[in-house]
């Protein structure tokens, strides 16, 4: 039942909100946030409820760095979200200037180079911040950053950074403008080269793997649920037919997970109609409904009983590295036999999603895979609080950490290829030397490395392929 007087009263409280240095406009339809570095609307959609849609967009690259819809039910409600996209918003104005690290030997004259571009970009307005760090230390902080420099000194480092901070514009500075310190030509370099880094990201952000060779009449949901660092993205996919007809991905920093499952699925149902199941794969061991996982807080929620009880659909609750292990076996058609490793940055935790014989093995308690039991002890107090910090110190137990736990795996299930999503170590050479150690090279499985970019897809792929296997049970 649409409630217009609840939604007057919600866009009233929105205008008579004081945001500083924001400008808040009625536009009919939405209201539009309006700043200097970013731009936000708080969209309100009537259909046969009305929807909420809020969007906050990064002005500096592009990017949505806050985006949800949900069925406008309780003001209070709407407000806590409102509140969350100013957080959002406040946080951003911190982070508004493009953030460029320059790096040498020692950090000396990159640290000189940096204080005289951030003189130049003072006098000339410009939307940058340059600082700089010696060489040994640019692991621990360059995630931080847009675009990595590196000078003459250490270009050679070029594709072991790349590979690392894969998702980061990394360049060598020209010798000649080094040695001069010649900022305009600095400055100029980088406008171009961060031009052409925007267009390629877009361009592979459209380049989505489908599902087409899946058949099925069933309309499936398929969720992932991805917490990284300081946001949670819930990436969300109707199949029908085995392909993907709505696509969509919420952003936000809080995770309430019952309340923003809850809130996809009635914008979805309102959006595209009825669905015959719904999957979501969760980091954390998902066992007989529940989520064993101290990140969502009450362990003792049956997740899948609550939302079966409220939607009448099945739902199939999967662990994520399960879902993507499936999703990466299903696009290919060389490998029968697939370990998936997956540690996001920030997580003491490590995954391993198995494959084995073209079948994915979740084990009798769904804790196939789960190595935090078998080398948590491996890891001494340093260690445990550099994963915390979201940063490591000493850079080079990275390798030491991420074998050790894949040797786990490859020792208990022989597999021919290995999936790393790791960015702390995308260089694959470096496992595969640590792994020689103890395994022979003949022994060893074909790697390949996995951007998070692409986590997602594998993710809703293997996710649907669960959920469809699930409602196919259910029928005999």
């Amino acid at each position: 039942m649409k409630d217009e007087k609840l939604v007057s009263a919600f866009k009233e409280w929105i205008l008579a909100q004081k945001i500083p240095d924001a400008e808040i406009t009625d536009a009919g339809d939405s209201v539009k946030i309006s700043t200097s570095y970013a731009a936000g609307e708080v969209n309100f959609h009537d259909l046969d409820v009305f929807i909420i849609e809020m969007v906050l967009t990064n002005l500096a690259d592009g990017e949505n760095k806050f985006y949800l819809h949900f069925e406008l039910k309780d003001l209070d409600y709407a407000q806590e979200l409102f509140s969350q996209m100013v957080e959002t918003l406040t946080d951003l104005k911190n982070q508004q200037s493009v953030k460029i690290l320059l790096s040498c030997t020692g950090g000396m004259t990159t640290s000189f180079f940096a204080q005289k571009l951030n003189d130049a970009v003072k006098l000339l307005s410009l939307d940058y911040e340059f600082a700089a760090v010696p060489f040994h230390r640019l692991y621990n902080v360059g995630f931080d950053y847009s675009a990595i420099l590196l000078a003459p000194q250490i270009a050679y480092e070029f594709q072991h950074v790349q590979d690392i901070l894969h998702d980061k514009l990394v360049l060598k500075i020209p010798p000649k403008v080094f040695a001069s310190y010649d900022t305009a030509e600095m400055l100029k370099f980088i406008h171009a080269e961060l031009e052409k880094f925007t267009k390629t990201v877009e361009e592979r952000a459209i380049a989505k793997v489908r599902a087409g060779l899946i058949k099925s009449d069933a309309k499936i949901l398929s969720i992932a649920v991805m917490p990284f660092g300081r946001y949670t993205r819930i990436a969300y996919r109707i199949y029908e037919k085995g392909v993907p007809i709505l696509n969509e991905m919420v952003i936000k920093g809080k995770l309430s997970i019952l309340r923003d499952l809850q809130d996809i699925l009635d914008t979805v149902s309102h959006r595209a109609a009825k669905y015959d199941t719904v999957g979501i794969a969760i980091s954390g061991i998902a066992n007989a409904g529940h989520l064993q996982f101290n990140f969502y807080g009450d362990m003792s929620l049956n997740l899948q009983e609550i939302l079966e009880e409220k939607y009448h659909v099945p739902v199939v609750i999967t662990n994520n590295v399960n879902a993507a292990v499936l999703g990466y076996y299903a696009q290919q058609d060389k490998y029968q036999n697939i370990m998936f490793f997956s540690r996001p940055r920030n997580f003491l935790a490590s995954g391993l999603g198995l494959v084995i014989n073209g079948k994915m093995i979740p084990g009798a308690h769904n804790i196939a895979g789960e190595v935090k039991f078998l080398t948590r002890e491996f890891l001494d107090e340093e260690d445990m609080e550099s994963w915390r910090r979201y940063q490591i110190i000493d850079w080079s137990k990275v390798p030491d950490i991420i074998a050790r736990e894949i040797r786990a795996g490859i020792s208990v299930v022989d597999p021919e290829l290995v999936c790393i999503r790791s960015e702390m170590t995308p260089y694959i050479s470096q496992i595969r030397e640590k792994l020689t150690e103890y395994i022979p090279p003949e022994y060893l499985p074909d790697f390949v490395y996995v951007p998070d970019a692409a986590m997602a897809e594998y993710i809703l792929l293997g996710q649907m392929i669960l959920s469809l296997e699930a409602l196919e049970a259910r029928k005999k």
